[in-house]
């Protein structure tokens, strides 16, 4: 809007990308010959050189006797701040109008979602703000506050002829009040207070205290700003690229990818967007984020989540340079240990704590003292895990004995009786005869009472554990598998996690040798093949099932044949990533006492 013919006066909220991107577009189309930000004014000489430091984030603080500290963080999505930005790029002067008085900016809870400025556009969006803030009382803060600012832009008219004023949404109404009203503008200014001033880089680890958006939207931010031919940044699409970005690190670790497949992070993007709603808000805090990653990943995904979105790419010039730490209405500067109440002049929202519980990961330490504690005589498996393995193997069985009984079905032309069914695909196939085709399922022959899950054939160097467990009760199987070392992956007091590469279950159980062992002096090539003999050597049945990614080769389709037995193939993806996630990792608990706490640190 027009306050007079040489200012253009532009509501901002602090923190906001929206804001920010929109000031950033009128400074690119409009020339002007000076930039007046709604700031105090002892902060105006040391900002300036502040923002010139970015995108390495800095705070500019003040403070006086008995009185406490109050920052400015450099933000780039900050409204204000771009506003001093863009003097900067323009070599414009830049001007702080602000009420020059510190003191605790009023904080308004209920704004709505600012992602609604992109259907409602931001008059509108400003609009629905001043409904909500009213018109300030008289002689209160932001009275006092408007009739400054209209002042200082009253005499900024004396020296520029087209000046930009960024005016927070709460002293508008005033601002355009007393800037109309001859009577205030004649009034003396108070002098401005004095205050030490100073400023530092903000401690990246604590970005997320001092920014209005996330650290990881913020860094695509300006990520964005370098690049002129980036596409647009928006938060909703940026928070999806913060749990694509995580799975990504996590491919470089073989024994994720499973868990974070792409229908689990879809999972995870609805939760988040169910948790925003219960909020009435469509962009999801920190709070929201971690919990819905939590609630889809566990614990260590959450962590990860945690770390990627507090995480800011632009880090200061040298670890050497002095650093200051931030919390919420906390403030520690490199001059001294002091913690100090601190004010954020930049928060329009309140901050507050919110408990989630999160177990993070054993320390390199700790694992070592978990390892070293380990008693050699006593191992065992984890309870909920064996029901889980056992319920699927009944399944694969059954299965199986499906598979064997349509690869013996034969299909005839219909004459007098429809057997077991019409055969569509042959009936399909021969369309063009007109004759329908039948099948017959002849009865299955034989049993089936050994299972082979082969979940990694091709990276044998990753499992050194190859081991035969024997059933604790005759409703369990017996159990031949490679694995990788669980030792490396000591989450908890005699609690180990591994993955398994291949298994092999027998129903009903009995007691054989080490299949790894007896395998041992053959000539075969690897552990696949290890596991495949050695599982067929005891089967008692003629069928075995084999689950992998691949059919059976030559080999293995030869040792069978040497053998008498039959290998009946199932696709590994016939089976969801969910399904194998849950049955591929399994604990080694150091005894049947550790049962009793091993839930905990195991989690989902």
């Amino acid at each position: 809007m027009k306050l007079a013919p040489e200012i253009t006066l532009v509501p901002i909220l602090h923190g906001n990308v929206y804001f920010s991107g929109h000031v950033r577009t009128l400074c690119t189309n409009t020339q002007f010959d000076c930039v007046a930000v709604d700031l105090p004014e002892p902060f105006e000489e040391k900002l300036r050189s502040a923002v010139d430091r970015l995108p390495f984030i800095s705070a500019v603080y003040a403070h006086a006797f008995e009185e406490p500290w109050y920052y400015i963080p450099t933000d780039p999505s900050d409204a204000a701040i771009e506003g001093i930005r863009q003097t900067i790029h323009n070599r414009i002067p830049a001007r702080c109008i602000g009420y020059p008085q510190l003191r605790k900016p009023t904080t308004y809870g209920g704004f709505p979602d600012s992602h609604a400025i992109e259907k409602l556009g931001l008059d509108a969006y400003v609009s629905l703000c001043l409904r909500i803030i009213g018109n300030p009382a008289k002689n209160s803060p932001e009275d006092a506050a408007g009739a400054f600012i209209a002042r200082k832009l009253h005499d900024l008219r004396a020296d520029f002829d087209s000046i930009l004023a960024l005016v927070h949404v709460k002293h508008i109404a005033r601002t355009i009040l007393h800037y109309a009203n001859a009577a205030y503008l004649n009034r003396q200014l108070p002098a401005p207070p004095q205050y030490f001033v100073d400023s530092n880089f903000i401690n990246p680890d604590h970005l997320y205290f001092a920014l209005g958006e996330l650290p990881f939207v913020t860094g695509k931010l300006e990520k964005e700003r370098q690049d002129p031919f980036a596409p647009r940044t928006e938060v909703i699409t940026t928070i999806k690229e913060l749990f694509q970005e995580t799975r990504d690190e996590y491919l470089e670790d073989q024994e994720s990818i499973i868990e974070l497949s792409p229908a689990r992070i879809q999972v995870a993007l609805k939760f988040i967007r169910n948790l925003t709603l219960l909020d009435q808000r469509m962009i999801p805090d920190l709070f929201d984020i971690v919990a819905a990653a939590k609630g889809v990943g566990g614990n260590a995904y959450a962590l990860k989540i945690l770390k990627s979105a507090k995480y800011y790419p632009f880090l200061p010039f040298t670890l050497d340079d002095p650093l200051m730490s931030l919390g919420i209405d906390r403030l520690t500067t490199p001059l001294d240990d002091t913690t100090h109440e601190a004010i954020n002049l930049l928060r329009d929202t309140p901050l507050v704590w919110k408990t989630l519980s999160i177990k993070p990961d054993p320390t390199q330490l700790q694992k070592k003292k978990y390892r070293y504690r380990w008693n050699p005589m006593g191992m065992c498996s984890h309870v909920p895990e064996d029901r889980t393995i056992e319920s699927f193997n009944t399944y694969l069985r059954q299965k199986a004995k499906r598979t064997m009984c349509e690869d013996m079905t034969n299909a005839e032309k219909f004459t007098a009786s429809v057997k077991d069914g019409i055969d569509f695909r042959e009936t399909l196939r021969n369309w063009h005869t007109g004759d329908i085709y039948v099948k017959e399922i002849p009865p299955s022959r034989g049993d089936l009472d050994t299972v082979i899950i082969i979940f990694d054939a091709e990276h044998d160097e990753r499992y050194p554990h190859c081991s035969t467990w024997y059933a604790e009760h005759n409703q369990e199987s017996t159990l031949s598998f490679f694995a990788s070392d669980p030792f490396e992956n000591m989450i908890g007091p005699g609690v180990a996690r591994a993955y398994y590469g291949g298994i092999s279950l027998l129903f009903p159980p009995r007691h054989i040798p080490n299949t790894f062992e007896v395998t041992d002096r053959m000539h075969l090539r690897n552990l696949t093949e290890r596991l495949t003999y050695g599982a067929m050597l005891f089967s008692r049945e003629r069928n075995v099932a084999y689950i992998a990614a691949k059919r059976p080769g030559a080999r293995l389709n030869l040792l069978a044949s040497r053998l008498k037995k039959h290998l009946v193939w199932i696709p590994l993806n016939s089976f969801s990533s969910e399904t194998l996630r849950k049955l591929r990792r399994f604990h080694i608990l150091n005894g049947k006492i550790v049962r009793s706490w091993a839930g905990h640190f195991i989690g989902d």
